[in-house]
């Protein structure tokens, strides 16, 4: 179902769709133009023929004496026209079919000797056989009359050949169009499959096939991916040189604090250079983005979150690990590890006391980090993962950092293939959930 929904949205179902829609107004026109220009002419021959045999059948019979025209009328009919002769009116001389009326008139602008009282209808319903019998009847000079029944009715027209034959190529032209838009739509199939892999870290060699629109774009985004790798290139380059020049004259100032005699003052500039520092860490981190090289391994993710509860408790903060022994998942270990220890920090930085948990599902492993802190405004949730970002009024700005803990976090779990949100906690706090594709068995 959802491949056919998806085929619906697509630029090749709809084309499709078009074309086939297009054959099948342009055939059943056709068809019925033909079937309606048939009708008219058969209606037009059959009402000629009617004149015709009704006409030679009066001349015949009033030759004859009355005693004779009966067997004349019968000598007259055929195995498709029978003609008969009665002295008075008969069940034939009743009304014409309002059906029929145009049959009728039309035989009398052929042969208006038949006269006005000409009666046309259709054989009786419990005739199965013959329910599209026509019988007639009309009065003769010496008011005997006439009667005839043809084995058909006007309005029956078959199919010729020819509509069948137009019926196959329709069939073949709908075929044609549906396998040529398919190759058309072949290499916009793989620009877009191609597309969706740009940005992950390495160039993708777009095909440059198909029309000339398509090659076009395969060309433009194969350039426009040279400039890109060589513009990160260059900026990786520039962030090692950014981090030489930043770290050095920091650890200068460290060694000149030893030679203060303060100690107080001595303290407050080493707090002063340790956040220098860590600033100079979370840009750097930050601008590195996709450049980091670490490859992506199955790990237990609870010894990772177990390690960083550990750690943090070592420093004297009340954090600790509440879940399964055992939970794998694909991730950049380093990575990962750094962005579940920015929001252990963002959480132990805005409340007292941090609480980390997993739980695993059919399809995802779900990471859950609680503080009791003052939570976020729901209207800020999402500016909360901008860049350079620091809250006002549900965060304190005296608490210092940088505005890149959770835009960091957000980017290091979205490149697992993962996804990163924020709530607040009904009982107070803010809970960091973090879902990561599952990998191997449950843990």
């Amino acid at each position: 179902m959802k491949g056919l929904l998806g085929l619906a949205r697509s630029l090749e179902g709809r084309t499709v769709a078009v074309l086939l829609l297009a054959v099948l107004a342009v055939h059943g026109g056709a068809l019925l133009l033909y079937r309606q220009s048939a009708t008219a002419a058969a209606n037009e021959a059959f009402a000629t023929e009617v004149a015709r045999q009704l006409v030679l059948a009066r001349e015949a019979v009033l030759r004859r004496p009355p005693e004779e025209r009966r067997t004349e009328a019968k000598a007259l009919s055929s195995a498709h026209f029978e003609i008969g002769w009665e002295r008075g009116p008969s069940a034939e001389t009743g009304r014409t079919d309002p059906a029929l009326h145009g049959l009728r008139d039309r035989v009398l602008e052929i042969e208006p000797v038949l006269g006005p009282n000409l009666v046309l209808a259709l054989a009786e319903p419990d005739e199965p056989l013959h329910q599209q019998d026509l019988r007639g009847a009309f009065p003769l000079p010496d008011d005997s009359f006439l009667t005839f029944r043809s084995a058909h009715a006007p309005g029956l027209v078959h199919l010729a050949p020819w509509a069948y034959l137009a019926t196959a190529m329709a069939i073949l032209v709908g075929v044609a169009a549906v396998v040529l838009v398919h190759r058309i739509a072949g290499p916009l199939r793989e620009l877009t499959h191609a597309t969706g892999r740009i940005g992950h870290g390495t160039v993708v060699p777009i095909p440059e096939v198909g029309p000339d629109e398509t090659r076009g774009i395969g060309r433009a985004l194969n350039a426009m991916q040279g400039r890109i790798h060589r513009l990160v290139a260059e900026r990786t380059q520039a962030l090692a040189a950014v981090s030489h020049d930043l770290r050095t004259p920091i650890a200068r100032l460290r060694l000149r604090l030893d030679c203060m005699d303060d100690e107080g003052e001595r303290r407050a500039m080493a707090a002063d250079l340790d956040d220098m520092q860590a600033m100079v860490d979370a840009t750097l981190s930050y601008l590195r983005g996709d450049a980091d090289p670490e490859a992506r391994q199955v790990v237990n993710v609870v010894s990772v979150l177990m390690g960083i509860a550990d750690a943090s408790a070592d420093a004297g903060r009340e954090v600790e690990y509440d879940g399964p022994g055992r939970a794998l998942a694909a991730v950049r270990p380093v990575a990962f590890r750094r962005a579940v220890e920015n929001l252990v920090d963002n959480g132990v930085r805005y409340g007292t006391r941090v609480r980390v948990g997993v739980e695993v599902d059919e399809a995802a492993l779900v990471v859950r980090i609680d503080d009791d802190g003052p939570g976020i405004a729901p209207e800020d949730v999402a500016r909360a993962f901008e860049p350079f970002t620091r809250l006002e009024g549900s965060r304190n700005r005296n608490t210092g950092g940088t505005g890149l803990g959770l835009t960091i976090a957000k980017r290091a779990v979205e490149a697992e293939g993962g996804t990163l949100a924020l709530s607040n906690r009904s009982e107070g706090g803010l809970r960091t959930e973090i879902r990561l594709p599952r990998a191997g068995a449950r843990g």
